[in-house]
C-alpha cells in the first residue's frame, strides 16, 4: 500500500499480526475499506494477520491474510448470506435491491460516515416510519436512535466486525415521537457510490408500536 494510506497512523509488528493504529476511529474505518490491500502487507511479512485499531479502541479491526483465498466472486446466483456484499460495487448492491423488493421486503440503504438515508424501496410504509418513502432520502436516522444509543453502537461495532447480521432487533423513537420496535438483516457495503454504508433488510410486517407509560 502507499504511505499515504498511513498517515499519521502508528505502524508496529509481532509475532503474528501487522499492526495499524489509526489516528482515529474514521481514520480505521478507512483503512477498513482496503482489507485486502492490508491483508496482503501482512502476508508479504509472513504474518497471520493486521490489525487496525484507534486511540480508545475497545475492538480493533482484524483482517485474516485467509480473505485472500476465500473473496468472492462478482458472478452467480445471490445467496442468503451476508458474504455476496463483501467487497460489491454499484451495480451488484442495484441487482441486490432488486431482488429483496422482488421478494417483497423493505430495503433502507444508510451511510456508515453520518447515518443519512441514501435510498429506502416503497414498501417503507407510513404505518412502519410515519414518513412517506420517499421522505426518507436525506433523512438523518441517528435522530431516530437517541433513545437507544447502546442499541445503536452495538449494531455499528458488531457490522464493522461481522460484516452480517440478521434479525438484528432495536428501537427507534419514530419522527412523531411515537417508540417502534423493529428487527432487520443488516449488511455492511464498503463501497457505495463512494461512501461506506449499511443496507436493512426488513420483512413489512417485522415490527410493533411500543406502549409507553402517559406523563403524570
Amino acid at each position: 500500500m502507499d504511505n499515504f494510506f498511513f498517515s499519521g497512523c502508528h505502524l508496529s509488528v509481532t509475532t503474528e499480526s501487522f499492526n495499524i493504529e489509526a489516528p482515529s476511529r474514521l481514520a480505521a474505518y478507512a483503512l477498513r475499506r482496503h482489507a485486502s490491500e492490508l491483508a496482503v502487507s501482512a502476508q508479504k511479512l509472513r504474518l497471520q494477520r493486521a490489525i487496525v485499531s484507534w486511540p480508545g479502541c475497545e475492538r480493533p479491526y482484524q483482517i485474516p491474510t485467509s480473505i485472500l483465498r476465500s473473496q468472492t466472486t462478482m458472478t452467480g446466483p445471490i445467496p442468503q448470506s451476508g458474504t455476496y456484499l463483501l467487497g460489491a460495487n454499484y451495480l451488484r448492491v442495484n441487482d441486490f435491491i432488486k431482488e429483496k423488493r422482488e421478494e417483497g421486503l423493505i430495503v433502507v440503504i444508510t451511510s456508515m460516515w453520518n447515518d443519512v438515508c441514501l435510498h429506502t424501496n416503497d414498501l417503507l410504509a407510513p404505518e412502519r416510519g410515519i414518513l412517506q418513502p420517499h421522505q426518507w432520502t436525506g433523512f438523518n436516522y441517528r435522530y431516530l436512535w437517541r433513545d437507544s444509543r447502546d442499541e445503536y453502537n452495538e449494531l455499528i461495532d458488531r457490522l464493522t466486525r461481522e460484516r452480517y447480521i440478521p434479525k438484528f432487533q432495536y428501537t427507534l423513537r419514530r419522527p412523531d415521537g411515537t417508540l417502534g420496535r423493529y428487527e432487520t438483516d443488516y449488511y455492511l457495503v464498503d463501497d457505495y457510490l463512494n461512501v461506506p454504508v449499511r443496507i436493512g433488510v426488513s420483512h413489512v410486517n417485522a415490527w410493533e408500536l411500543i406502549s409507553e407509560p402517559l406523563a403524570s
